[in-house]
């Protein structure tokens, strides 16, 4: 498997890559397509904005010692290298099907062009949000710059696995 080495230096950045995979076509390297991965986007890129969803009783438990120990750490590790290691978990709920999620009968280059304007406006909407972020659940407390840098990393993490033809 042969990723690309991204780093964005700005949500605009992502828009380019983003639009441009959309557009010309890509090659997948890793298990998720296009669609799958604007929509995982999407969906931690509001989490900071709108609240992050609540895990169980356990997780929440590991996640607050490693934040406490590991938090900050494990946060300019990840902004800094704008990558993180494979087959880390996630929320299942920001886990996409690449084709059972689509509408009956929508041709997938227009289930493709929803996941990819939901993360636009995502990243709209970000770029000119102001208001109160909420903690992340590993990292604590994020300022504004910190809480971009993480989605930005977050981005050339996943859009590394497609690469634009």
């Amino acid at each position: 498997m042969q990723r690309r080495v991204l780093r964005f230096s700005t949500l605009d950045d992502v828009k380019s890559d983003l639009l441009a995979l959309h557009s010309r076509g890509y090659r997948q390297f890793g298990k998720w397509n296009l669609s799958q991965n604007a929509n995982h986007l999407a969906d931690w890129m509001s989490f900071p904005m709108d609240g992050f969803p609540k895990s169980p009783w356990f997780i929440r438990a590991v996640l607050g010692i490693m934040r406490v120990t590991q938090g900050r750490a494990l946060f300019k590790k990840f902004a800094k290298e704008q990558r993180m290691a494979l087959g880390q978990p996630t929320i299942p709920s920001t886990v996409y099907p690449s084709t059972t999620n689509q509408a009956p009968g929508v041709p997938s280059i227009e289930y493709q062009a929803a996941a990819v304007d939901r993360l636009l406006g995502c990243i709209d909407r970000l770029s000119a949000y102001r208001g109160p972020l909420h903690p992340s659940p590993l990292f604590g407390p994020l300022s504004y710059d910190e809480a971009v840098a993480l989605q930005l990393a977050h981005c050339a993490h996943h859009l590394s696995f497609l690469e634009p033809k």
